[in-house]
């Protein structure tokens, strides 16, 4: 009779406290199970083991979708690049057809802790050819969008591939094609990787290599453009002392590049020079005229003569040259012989 006493004070004493205790460790176990138990569907590829000699012809079914069941950490540390779907057909030889069932134990590249739960779908149907193996050439890539400036040139390499597969797919199988290249707005030439296209039957074919490197190269319409009776200056250093005299003072100018480039430069913008600095005493030179063009034009120029006469005079009682250079005017700048004293303040 104790011991019922004693059993029946355990259910009814304390009996909202124990109540409550009961209702918090239901919550707490569904909400561990809630946290360790829970789902995510991933979309798989499905491959097909065959044996050497053997290739895939067709299956109907390519991507595998699955449902796999774990703690949210487990399922974070699944790669999703791993998962797969590997099925083995049970005749290694070539047939017309078989279908393969497809199962939990069929996924790869799960962890621990996961466990997969369904496949959808539960069967695929495949069918087999003998494998062949031959070299077919790649046509070149074809450049879509227009650059910036000019048009785009696509050299590539390699042109020859070996590819793997079905005979009845591959025996008249003779020249492949790649992706198209985006040359869209592009402002110089440029290397890529351009993958070899299987025309829809990506995991059928094999490719050796994949890839081709292709060049672009950004051509660009050249023009010319002309100045004439651009005037001489001299590159002197400040008060230099030496009276020079030019011919020609003035020359003609040719631009040659991007008619965009071209058409941005202006009379103004050109300055023809010749670097007088080294010039310390009288005699007569041939020295090189130069071109400034403004920063960031590309251009290519000549002038005509390229080289200029200079005569120089020393006047002794001027002072000895400084080392900081200046671009002065020479001459009166009317064409033919000129004269001038360079002495970085001015014509004299």
């Amino acid at each position: 009779m104790p011991d019922d006493s004693r059993i029946k004070t355990f259910f009814t004493e304390h009996l909202m406290l124990k109540w409550l205790a009961f209702v918090l460790a239901a919550m707490t176990i569904y909400a561990v199970r809630s946290f360790t138990s829970q789902t995510e569907d991933f979309e798989v590829p499905i491959t097909v083991k065959v044996g050497e000699g053997v290739a895939v012809l067709k299956q109907d079914a390519k991507i595998a979708y699955i449902t796999c069941r774990g703690s949210h950490d487990d399922l974070r540390r699944l790669d999703v690049n791993e998962l797969r779907v590997e099925v083995e057909p049970k005749n290694a030889g070539i047939t017309d057809g078989e279908r393969i069932p497809i199962g939990p134990r069929n996924v790869k590249g799960w962890t621990r802790g996961v466990r997969v739960v369904k496949v959808s779908p539960s069967v695929v149907f495949v069918n087999f050819d003998r494998e062949i193996e031959k070299v077919v050439a790649v046509a070149a890539p074809e450049a879509v969008g227009k650059p910036l400036i000019g048009r785009a040139e696509v050299t590539y390499e390699p042109r020859m591939v070996t590819i793997r597969g079905p005979e009845s797919r591959l025996v008249d199988k003779k020249i492949l094609r790649t992706e198209p290249v985006d040359v869209e707005g592009a402002v110089g030439s440029f290397n890529m990787r351009v993958k070899i296209l299987t025309e829809g039957l990506s995991g059928v074919w094999h490719i050796e290599p994949a890839e081709v490197i292709a060049h672009i190269n950004i051509v660009t319409e050249a023009v010319n453009k002309e100045w004439e009776n651009i005037r001489v200056l001299a590159l002197v250093k400040s008060s230099c002392g030496v009276e020079l005299a030019f011919a020609p003072e003035v020359v003609n100018v040719s631009l040659h590049g991007s008619p965009q480039a071209v058409d941005s430069v202006k009379e103004s913008d050109l300055s023809i020079f010749v670097d007088c600095s080294g010039i310390v005493s009288n005699g007569e030179y041939k020295l090189p005229a130069s071109i400034h063009l403004p920063a960031g034009v590309n251009l290519s120029a000549a002038i005509e003569p390229p080289l200029i006469s200079v005569t120089a005079v020393r006047h002794e009682e001027l002072p000895e040259p400084a080392d900081n250079p200046d671009i002065l005017p020479v001459g009166s700048g009317g064409g033919g012989t000129g004269r001038g004293i360079a002495t970085g303040q001015g014509e004299q």
